[in-house]
């Protein structure tokens, strides 16, 4: 029985509901255009959207105070890189400015013993395990680097430099840790085994660190995972991130896949690659070039694996008696505006804990173009996944408004987690398997071989092309949400002792999550992240990469949301909306970060209810800051009649503090509703 997608507009409306054309039995319509239990507005991209979105938002702060004072370091190089990381350790350092690119290997770092023992959170990543194949990473080496003992730190650029050579670990002291605007490069050499497992090279493992942002950066391939969580990290944010590299044929010379095939290929023409072990000497045998081989090998298997071990199931007491919060259950992961380019799966894959995704843009279609077009690299080459989401060990992980180009599964893993016990082992595989693992996608697209299918994995009863990966078992997580799980009675089990029958578990349906996002249309998924996401991607200042907030100038702002005020009040109107009144001469609002980007605008409008009448002062940076315009409020009398005012501003920058200064005779002088710059 074959049934055919037929896509439609709800009018009004940029959700798309599929439609069945069933020849035999009757096929279920769209069941959910929207995740339960959330609050989220679907609007155009604008400055808002480069605030801190998700689980991150709970607990990053804004570091922009810190500029001109001893707590804002600029690094130039990997020893001065290490000496902020210290300093960071010991709270005299809060921002960290990469100037130029920093070289962590281990070898080109070369610490003599004082300095090893002085940056002793550093150590040299052990050699892979079939030896290594890439020259850059022969000549530099691989290092570590622990982030632990800090409270509040900001790493980001500018200019989009980049850190190479090492992975960034950031442990489970750190807290509110901010990475922007950074590049992360060189950790991925050709594994001639073709399994992934020589060597755990990733870019950033977050180890038990809480409140975590990562945000326009661009990761090219590593040879393990790009960003990891583990040991209970919680409140982790990934966005407007670039991931992966294009599969091309010709890629730079001093690339890593360019450095490590050439190396390779060396090694084909001398004759000493095994002919019945090395993957490359078998394409190559049956007639791949070099070039197409570097097009095959710009692909990352493992991307990102959030709970690194079934036995992470509870905390632990340590020796000194203390609790280890390292249970996967703590795990909250947001990922939100990425661009994801040849990757195969874990995106993400989720032990225990939660995941929320959505605006992300996923596309394997070069990489597959790579396989499909050579023989000997399809018969071959091992990496042909394309996996997205995949909860485990009763994990609950939801997307909304996400597309997928060229993946064949969307969804894998099982309903009830006894079904999907293949790379575990005992006792967790017998633990686990009445698990319920709760995965769900709303208002997206797939496009593979097998068509285009747009809407929600909970269409047609479950049995749909977001799903064809995905084994169920009686369907009750459909219709039925749960943003977390909880093992009953684990705050008395022991990790070192587990117990000896099937874990059970309570489900939070009632659960919340506990913030509000915003997605843009299905249809500007693709631009919008192709045009924002990655490096050096906004014209931004120092300031304006260590705020976490930003108001878009050219959208409505209410002028109840102020971040501060004087003598104001928030009132409400007839119609139960609020607005600010009880405006006296010399009072003030004040909106922070207010992002005009490259435009200046030219009017200010304001919709305000006059009373006694006066003028609203337009300020920038401070209440005695630059006048950038004057609004004349005419006296009316009437508090509730409302007329929309405007006035000329000027003198504007990319991002500025904006100050409404109310001036006029004695009391009420008018009310005001919203204001926009046009």
């Amino acid at each position: 029985m074959k049934r055919k997608v037929i896509s439609g507009l709800v009018a009004g409306s940029l959700l798309v509901t599929p439609t069945f054309i069933d020849t035999g039995s009757k096929a279920e319509a769209a069941v959910i255009q929207s995740i339960p239990n959330t609050t989220k507005v679907e609007k155009s991209y604008e400055s808002g959207f480069l605030s801190v979105p998700g689980y991150a938002s709970l607990g990053v702060k804004d570091r922009s105070s810190y500029i001109g004072t001893p707590y804002y370091r600029t690094v130039s190089n990997g020893r001065e890189f290490l000496q902020a990381i210290l300093d960071a350790g010991s709270g005299t350092v809060k921002v960290i400015e990469v100037k130029e690119d920093i070289n962590l290997g281990w070898t080109e770092l070369a610490l003599d013993s004082t300095e090893r023992s002085k940056y002793s959170f550093v150590s040299r990543y052990p050699n892979p395990s079939n030896g290594f194949t890439n020259p850059l990473l022969i000549a530099s080496g691989v290092s570590k680097v622990n982030i632990s003992n800090v409270d509040g730190l900001t790493i980001f650029s500018t200019s989009g430099k980049t850190i190479r050579h090492a992975e960034i670990k950031l442990q489970a002291s750190a807290n509110d840790i901010v990475i922007r605007n950074l590049k992360f490069d060189e950790m991925w050499q050709w594994d001639d085994s073709g399994q992934h497992k020589e060597v755990g090279w990733s870019y950033i493992k977050v180890n038990g660190a809480n409140n975590v942002w990562i945000d326009h950066c661009k990761f090219t391939i590593a040879a393990d995972g790009m960003i990891d969580m583990e040991n209970g990290a919680s409140n982790v944010t990934l966005s407007w991130n670039e991931f992966g590299l294009a599969a091309e044929t010709e890629p730079s010379v001093t690339s890593s896949v360019y450095q490590s095939i050439s190396f390779m290929e060396q090694k084909y023409a001398a004759g000493t690659l095994n002919p019945s072990s090395s993957v490359y000497y078998k394409m190559r045998n049956e007639g791949a070039t070099p070039n197409q081989i570097m097009a095959y090998a710009a692909y990352h298997s493992k991307v990102h694996l959030a709970g690194s071990g079934d036995k992470d199931y509870t905390n632990y007491i340590s020796p000194a008696g203390v609790e280890v919060k390292d249970g996967n259950q703590r795990i909250r992961l947001t990922m939100a505006y990425n661009s994801y380019t040849n990757v195969g799966q874990r995106l993400p894959m989720i032990r225990q804990g939660t995941g929320h995704i959505y605006n992300n843009y996923f596309d394997n279609s070069t990489h597959q173009h790579a396989i499909d077009s050579v023989a000997a690299i399809s018969k071959y080459g091992g990496d042909k996944l394309s996996r997205g989401i995949n909860a485990r060990n009763g994990a609950s992980i939801a997307g909304d408004t996400n597309v997928y180009n060229a993946f064949n599964e969307p969804i894998i893993g099982a309903e009830r987690q006894g079904d999907d016990t293949g790379n575990m082992s005992l006792p967790f595989s017998e633990l686990f398997k009445d698990a319920k693992n709760h995965s769900l996608l709303v208002n997206s697209k797939v496009t593979n071989s097998s068509g285009t299918y747009i809407g929600s994995s909970w269409d047609n009863n479950g049995v749909n092309a977001f799903t064809k990966g995905f084994t169920w078992y009686d369907k009750s997580t459909i219709g039925k949400w749960a943003w977390s799980s909880h093992i009953d009675g684990v705050e008395n089990m022991s990790k070192t002792n587990p117990p000896s029958t099937p874990f059970t578990f309570t489900y939070g349906y009632n659960e919340k999550l506990p913030y509000a996002y915003k997605t843009v249309p299905l249809a500007s998924v693709v631009p919008t992240v192709k045009k924002y996401a990655g490096v050096t991607k906004l014209n931004f200042s120092a300031a304006d990469w260590l705020r976490t907030n930003y108001i878009d100038a050219y959208s409505t702002i209410q002028a109840e949301s102020h971040s501060s005020m004087s003598g104001v009040a928030i009132q409400t109107g007839s119609a139960g909306s609020p607005f600010v009144g009880d405006i006296q001469n010399g009072d003030y609002i004040v909106f922070q970060n207010v992002h005009f980007g490259s435009s200046t605008p030219k009017l200010l409008e304001a919709r305000v209810a006059p009373e006694a009448g006066g003028s609203m002062e337009v300020r920038l940076d401070s209440l005695t800051g630059p006048l950038a315009g004057t609004c004349k409020v005419s006296d009316t009398d009437s508090s509730q009649t409302w007329e929309t005012k405007s006035c000329s501003v000027s003198g504007v920058s990319v991002t500025n503090d904006v100050y409404l200064k109310f001036t006029g005779s004695s009391g009420s002088l008018f009310n005001i509703d919203w204001f926009k710059f046009k």
